[in-house]
Order: C-alpha cells, then structure tokens, then sequence
C-alpha cells in the first residue's frame, strides 16, 4: 500500500484505527509542521454569507491529529497522537508515555477500562507505522538527515443542515502529501512523489469502500456518542468581552480596532458598521486565537477618515449572546465584565474608544 519497495514490512503498516477499524496507516495529517504540537486549532471557518447572525456555524466534528518527527527530543516525542471533540480535546497518547489517555473528565466518566487498552494498542501500532513511513519518505525525498515531521489528520462532522462530511490528509514536512476526496472516495496526490502512493490505494477497492461506509456511519456514530457523553461540558458558554479603540495613522486616517475575547465556543461573527450600515468588504478580520484559557479572541479593524464623520460601531454576534452586540466608538470608556445578553454603548462618537458587553461602568477618557 504505502510501501512498495518493501512488502516484507507491509502487514505492520495495516493497522486499526481508534474505533477498531482496519485502514492504511498514513492516510491523513496537517498541513504545517509549525503547529505539530498545537493541535487543537479549530479545521475550519464558518462561510460567510450577508447577514452576521448568518455566520454562526453549527458544525460538530470528531478529529484525530496525528504527529511524527524524525528527530525527537526530552518534551517533544516522536510520536503525539490527540482526539477533538470540537474543539475539546479529550483524548492523547506518545510515544514518551505509550498510554492512551483521558485529557477531559467527561470522557473517563463514560468508558472502561478496555477502552484504554484498546487505544493503548493502538498507539503502539501507530508509533510503528509513523516511524516506519517517516523513513520511507525520507527515502522518496532523497533525504539523509535533519527534522522531518509527519502528519495525518482524520475525522467526520455533521453541520448544520444535518447533512456529514470527513476529511483524511497527511502532510509531509507540512506539504500537502495526499487526501482523501470525500466527493469521489478515491485518494488524490498533492505532489508528485505521492502518486505511486495514489495509485496503489486507489486499486484497493474494498478499501475504498470501507472509506465511504465508516465516513457516512461509523466515525458519525462515535460522534454522536461522544456528544452524548460530555453533553453539559460541552454546552458550556463564555460570554464575548468587547474593547473598540481608535488610533491615528501616518497618513491622516484613523485606524478603528475591536477586539473580541474571552469567549467559547470558537465561531463568532465581527464586522465594522458606519451609521447603521454593515462595512464587510472593509473589515479586516485576524484569525481566531486561543487565549490559553480555553476561550478565543479575534480582532477586526477599519480605516476611516475622520474628515468624513459618522458613526462607527463594532458589532458582535456570538452564541453565548441573547442578540447581537453592537459597540460603538465613543468619547468615553465603558469598562464591562462580561455577562450573558446584549448590550449597546451609543454615547458619543470619535474618542478612543470603550469596553462593553452587558452591564458597563463608563469613565471618561484622559487626553
């Protein structure tokens, strides 16, 4: 399958995946090795459509990452394995520790003793298999030494209009190597030395097959039941905290920031208004960051020109949030603790900037 070269050490390389289930071993991964180990970064992005509310994702999803380096070191295994609910991870195994392990309580609460070894197994089997691929790409790529890292990253979701989906990549030193087609279920090449690799999974239909049948039930299963399992923990919510500040530019413009944080779940809508009006082609929205904390923050800026007035506000729309938040920049500073409803701060225009949501202290700003 992965190894054509050398058949004699094939049977290690068909190993189980975490539910027990028969499947080529380096079928999927992520695609940068600057985040081998910062695993829980969410897979995608809500789409974007007219209306804020409207970008609100409901996807749930079951991920695996799995991680290999070609040179480990004391804090950084050759091997790291970790399963996500979402965005909760909940389970880990390395090669350091060889155990399959719990990281989230309601997950320990719902399975035995035999789920563990079951997963421990499997781990080993996997380190195997990862060190095993490791150096046959290396092979491939011509290459005699230094840092390599391998990934794979698999899973299935089910969105928000009921229907499934899945994913299965793998990456070598953080290039696209190979990924499943969910759409065709046969394997596509990202590059040329994955094509032998290509060819020959893609002639394993019964293989293919297994594909299509554990995507669309046997991984959307698991996901059900692990939804289940930690239901209260995962129906937690933290309320989005939001600061709007202005700033001068060298140009004469002045540059508006919002920012968001401390909130949870991850999916969130931030766009710049101008006198009631949505500005979305000017918003330039970051990335949406963990805090460390278990809640995510993001920042959304816009340049006006402060010749031209109007108001200017921020708004916010965010699941722990009864209505939208609309936050408008203003002559005072509203320092706010975060809090479950909306909110609005309206008084004056063209200061710094305030802090809201929900109940707020408003101070004057110092010049």
């Amino acid at each position: 399958m992965w190894l054509p070269h050398e058949k004699v050490l094939q049977p290690l390389l068909v190993i189980p995946d975490v539910h027990d289930n028969v499947i080529p071993p380096l079928s999927a991964c992520l695609p940068s090795p600057k985040a081998v180990f910062h695993c829980g970064q969410h897979l995608r992005e809500c789409h974007k459509q007219s209306r804020v509310v409207d970008t609100m994702c409901a996807t749930h999803s079951l991920r695996y990452f799995h991680t290999a380096v070609s040179d480990p070191e004391p804090g950084l295994p050759a091997y790291v394995s970790v399963g996500y609910l979402d965005d909760n991870l909940f389970v880990e195994c390395d090669s350091d520790s060889g155990r399959y392990k719990p990281r989230a309580q309601w997950i320990k609460d719902n399975v035995g003793a035999d789920y563990w070894e079951r997963g421990t197994k499997r781990g080993i089997a996997q380190v195997q298999a990862f060190g095993i691929g490791m150096r046959i790409l290396m092979e491939r790529y011509n290459q005699t030494g230094g840092f390599h890292t391998l990934q794979r990253r698999s899973g299935c979701e089910i969105r928000e209009d009921g229907s499934i989906g899945g994913s299965r990549q793998l990456a070598y030193d953080g290039d696209d190597f190979i990924s499943f087609d969910m759409n065709t279920y046969t394997w596509v090449a990202a590059v040329k030395e994955a094509e032998i690799t290509q060819r020959r999974w893609n002639e394993d239909t019964a293989d293919l097959q297994y594909r299509k049948q554990y995507t669309e039930k046997g991984c959307i299963e698991w996901l059900r039941k692990y939804q289940q399992y930690g239901k209260e923990a995962l129906q937690g919510r933290e309320p989005a905290a939001v600061e709007v500040l202005g700033k001068a530019t060298p140009d004469g413009l002045t540059r508006l920031s919002c920012r968001v944080y401390g909130f949870y779940p991850r999916d969130i809508a931030v766009t710049w208004m101008k006198n009631g009006e949505m500005r979305e082609q000017e918003t330039q929205r970051g990335d949406i960051l963990p805090s460390g904390d278990g809640t995510y923050q993001i920042q959304a800026t816009l340049e006006i020109d402060p010749k031209e007035g109007g108001r200017y506000s921020c708004l916010v729309d965010h699941n722990s949030l009864t209505k939208p938040l609309n936050v408008f920049w203003g002559e005072e500073r509203a320092e706010c603790l975060s809090g479950r409803g909306g909110g609005e701060y309206t008084e004056g225009r063209g200061g710094l900037g305030n802090m809201v949501p929900g109940n707020c202290r408003k101070t004057p700003i110092s010049t």
